[in-house]
């Protein structure tokens, strides 16, 4: 799963692996759903494994 992708993905990636918007990623990380971390001061970054934990939750 997910295996054309690095294991540390950027905003970008996420947002294209979800089809979701700008807006809708950040809620998803500001509100601890989706675990990322900061990179300076504007740049997130969340680990592959806490994405595909964060899909398989969907599935419940």
């Amino acid at each position: 799963m997910l295996d054309e992708y690095p294991d540390v993905l950027n905003t970008k990636e996420v947002m294209e692996i979800l089809d979701i918007t700008k807006n809708l990623l950040y809620r998803l990380i500001h509100t601890k759903q989706l675990p990322a971390y900061r990179i300076g001061s504007k740049k997130w970054r969340i680990n592959k494994t806490s994405l595909i934990e964060y899909l398989y939750s969907l599935e419940s």
